[in-house]
């Protein structure tokens, strides 16, 4: 493409741009020549200005020419528009195309330009809001253009004091649209205009808060819009207590909205609920000595009305105030205020707990027709009290803690009533919540009730396990007698018994899939935050639950998303994510903290293997990522113990191990041999004894690995005498209570002290004293640690047959009690095994060779 000499070199060239820009005048944006015909046009018209950035202008660029031509440009397309929007009363199609494009162009033009002519511009589109004569759809693109220049306006604090001064001039309109009956597209539109107000410049509402408060709530009680202009209206009531500013403005919004609403519960709820709901309302929102006033807004807090319309219009009413409250409990506030919790507790348990039966106490009797009334909208009031519980522990946070008992009541209270797919799955919502944000606290009180409620919605023996014998069932059908691989269980009746169910039989009604998501996401929480404490009444049931729903959701092969491609219906969607979040919460359940070895590892590896298969999908990808997650149990890690150093002396065995470095719990994980060693496939106690025997072996000559049971001679480079307590400096030298009573007294060896820190016995007077007691039944080496009173003092004793050799009973480890002083804790040292390395001052140790240490013997954790 050439023009004048230039050529285009791609489509990011700047000379484009402004042939663009004069393409759209010229072909498709509508003047006195070229008509109007089609909106859709306009659609095309904003997406190539908004991807090709045609209203930019960049201030620099190598060729000047190039920027005037794009100026020129620009300053057609502009005047294009004004003189469009400046024409109303032949061609109203026009004009309304005229003023969508200047909004755009108030948020894609430069800011040099905009800041030269958004006055003008606000002018243009102002005389629409204020004509009574203008159509309908151009006073809703008006009050849409202004609200994006008012909220670019507010990016340039250099023009704040500008920026009020345009918005003060846009309230009067507005609030005469919303006193008048207009279109409820008209509603909606100036009702977007002033939050764009409230939240760009919320100082220009300050004079007007009660004439706004009142033009927005008479339309909430009027009842007669839609739910979306409702929430929308509900929004901006929210958002107006910014206009002032204060904490007073802010309680004193939800304290009127807290009483108009339980006033409207009295009435609504009358034989359904306690007398004194009303009393105590009042006690929790209006301070003592004052009197609660007889109306708000217009209207009356209590009245007897039986027009079943004007019931209804409370109950929305109602609804739309509780989604105020959300929006005042979640949005931001410049000023930190007090918020009534309390009250706000008591009017959530107040609606969940009304289900439509009549209490034992009422002394009242409701006509039939008005009990079905109210039982018809129960779920719209419960599904909003549960919305209002959401925002309370979003908005209060940590501050929730003294309130902490009485949610876990009422949720624990609530799970019990609510049957309805929908409500359950927000109450699973809002206990997954409650786990995040209030950690293993919360868990202790809510973990049974969880498991409980998760394994009535999730009992496969109830719901079947088909899950896609029917794509367009939207639940699950079908009970399966199938078995299932690797052991998990025989039959159906068998992994009943095994998890502890009881079930009615008299139910027959199936859990929807939806249902089921939220329960297994509710787990995968419990079990990430507080699978580790207290969960042994609990934590079985879950796990086998987890591997049974994984496996039954997934034996009938994955839901890949070429399947979805030919059958597209919510079904589908419905079972593939039921896959994922199975499999999320079975990855939870055996990464989750536990006294024992995940005793479904096998199959759920199996499971993670096969999903990994399907490429393209999110279920690949979370199997791939589990697969990693799982390789610490797979191929748990240890310290590879023959990669250390051999050494030669003493000296280098103790700046190796640290004095005392077993015996103080101070200097615990200081050492090396002490991590690594759990998920060995064996008991800790085994794997224990084995390190144990290995050291005391390990000046031995053999091949065989640590764990063996061989009878050996003694080893000739470590000789301790035997039958003589050898203490160290600062002991008192009493016997241990371990000590045979029929032993002989055993001979005092010398002892040489060196350097002051070291105790060296001499390693021939050691020998000599063994052989002059090698013929005694039995004797003993007893080391006795002391001194430092907060060291732990530890006392290991090991016996020694008769003919010298050791035996499994001589290389048993005694029992190790630690008490650290000072401390209030009680510590168990957990390896005994290496505390013949860490007497530095009783003994002497002679490392001649490292290859008597044990190897490391790879095998799989799940073999026999």
């Amino acid at each position: 493409m050439a023009t004048s000499g230039t050529v285009i070199k791609d489509m990011h060239d700047v000379g484009l741009k402004p042939r663009m820009i004069r393409t759209l005048l010229k072909e498709d944006v509508p003047d006195d020549k070229i008509p109007f015909d089609s909106p859709s046009k306009l659609s095309r018209i904003i997406s190539c200005i908004q991807s090709h950035k045609l209203l930019s202008e960049p201030s620099i660029t190598d060729n000047n020419k190039q920027i005037e031509r794009w100026k020129s440009s620009v300053d057609d397309w502009i005047t294009r528009l004004l003189s469009l929007v400046s024409n109303t009363a032949s061609t109203p199609d026009k004009c309304w195309a005229g003023v969508c494009l200047l909004g755009v162009t108030c948020q894609e033009c430069n800011a040099d330009r905009f800041l030269r002519s958004y006055a003008a511009w606000f002018d243009k589109m102002l005389t629409h809001i204020q004509s009574r004569g203008d159509s309908q759809f151009v006073k809703v693109a008006a009050c849409a253009s202004i609200s994006d220049l008012i909220t670019r306006l507010a990016g340039f604090p250099n023009v704040k004091k500008e920026g009020i001064s345009l918005a003060g001039k846009v309230i009067q309109p507005v609030l005469k649209l919303l006193n008048e009956d207009s279109s409820e597209a008209v509603l909606e539109g100036a009702t977007h205009l002033l939050c764009s107000i409230i939240a760009s410049f919320p100082n220009t509402l300050q004079r007007h808060h009660e004439s706004v408060e009142a033009a927005i709530t008479s339309r909430i009680f009027s009842g007669k819009f839609s739910v979306n202009l409702m929430k929308k209206l509900a929004h901006c009531l929210a958002l107006l207590p910014k206009s002032k500013g204060d904490e007073d403005s802010w309680i004193s919004a939800m304290r009127k909205v807290l009483l108009l609403v339980n006033g409207y519960l009295t009435e609504i709820f009358t034989g359904l609920e306690e007398e004194t709901k009303w009393d105590e309302a009042v006690r929790l929102l209006v301070p003592p000595g004052e009197v609660p006033p007889p109306s708000l807004w217009g209207q009356k807090l209590l009245e007897d009305t039986s027009d079943k319309e004007r019931k209804r219009s409370k109950l929305c009413s109602i609804s739309m105030f509780m989604l105020c409250c959300c929006e005042m409990l979640t949005n931001s506030y410049p000023v930190q205020v007090s918020v009534p919790v309390r009250s706000l507790l008591a009017l959530i348990e107040r609606v969940l707990m009304v289900d439509g039966s009549l209490p034992p106490t009422t002394s009242s009797l409701l006509i039939l027709a008005e009990q079905e009334f109210i039982c018809s909208e129960l779920p719209v009031l419960h599904s909003y009290a549960l919305e209002l519980l959401t925002s309370v522990i979003k908005g209060i946070r940590s501050q929730l803690l003294p309130h902490a008992a009485y949610i876990v009541r009422l949720v624990k209270e609530y799970f019990k009533r609510c049957e309805l797919p929908q409500l359950r799955i927000k109450v699973y919502s809002i206990t997954k919540l409650l786990l995040m944000s209030m950690g293993i606290g919360i868990a202790i009180y809510l973990a049974q009730e969880v498991v409980n409620s998760s394994i009535h919605d999730l009992n496969p023996i109830l719901d079947g396990a088909s899950l896609h014998a029917n794509a367009k069932s939207e639940i699950l059908v079908q009970p399966f007698h199938r078995k299932r691989k690797h052991g998990a269980a025989g039959s159906l009746e068998q992994l009943h018994e095994r998890i502890g169910l009881e079930v009615e039989t008299s139910k027959n009604c199936p859990t929807a899939i939806s249902v089921k998501i939220a329960a297994l996401g509710a787990l995968e929480t419990l079990l990430t935050v507080g699978g580790g404490l207290r969960s042994e009444s609990w934590r079985s049931k879950a796990d086998n639950l987890l591997i049974t729903i994984a496996t039954e959701s997934c034996k009938e092969g994955w839901v890949s998303d070429e399947r979805k491609t030919f059958l597209p219906n919510e079904s589908t969607q419905a079972c593939s994510d039921l896959q994922l979040a199975a499999l999320r919460a079975l990855l939870a359940s055996l990464l989750s903290p536990s006294r024992v070895r995940p005793p479904h590892l096998a199959p759920a590896l199996e499971l993670f293997r096969e999903g990994r298969q399907e490429i393209g999908t999110k279920v690949s990808e979370f199997c791939a990522y589990a697969l990693l997650a799982l390789d610490v149990l797979i191929h748990p890690r240890a310290l590879p113990l023959a990669d250390f150093p051999s050494a030669t002396s003493f000296n280098e065995v103790n700046h190796r191990f640290p004095e005392n470095n077993i015996y103080s719990v101070a200097q615990k994980h200081s050492n090396p041999f002490s991590s690594g060693m759990q998920d060995t496939g064996r008991g800790l106690s085994d794997s224990d004894d084995d390190l144990y025997k290995s050291w005391l072996d390990s000046s031995k000559e053999t091949e065989a690995p640590a764990g063996k049971n061989m009878t050996e001679k003694p080893s000739e480079t470590l000789r301790v005498q035997q039958g003589e307590n050898i203490p160290l400096a600062g002991s008192s030298g009493a016997k241990s209570p371990w000590r045979n009573e029929h032993e002989p007294a055993a001979a005092s060896a010398d002892k040489e002290i060196r350097s002051g820190d070291e105790i060296m016995v001499d390693s021939r007077q050691l020998q000599e004293s063994m052989e002059q007691h090698q013929e005694s039944s039995k004797g003993a080496t007893i080391l006795t640690v002391a001194g430092d009173p907060n060291v732990t003092c530890v006392d290991l004793t090991s016996f020694a047959s008769k003919d010298g050799t050791l035996n499994s009973r001589d290389t048993e480890m005694a029992s190790v009690q630690a008490v650290v002083a000072g401390e209030s804790d009680r510590l168990a040292t957990k390896y005994g095994n290496t505390a013949t390395s860490s007497a530095q001052k009783d003994a002497t140790f002679d490392i001649e060779d490292d290859d008597s240490l044990p190897d490391i013997v790879d095998v799989d954790p799940d073999s026999d």
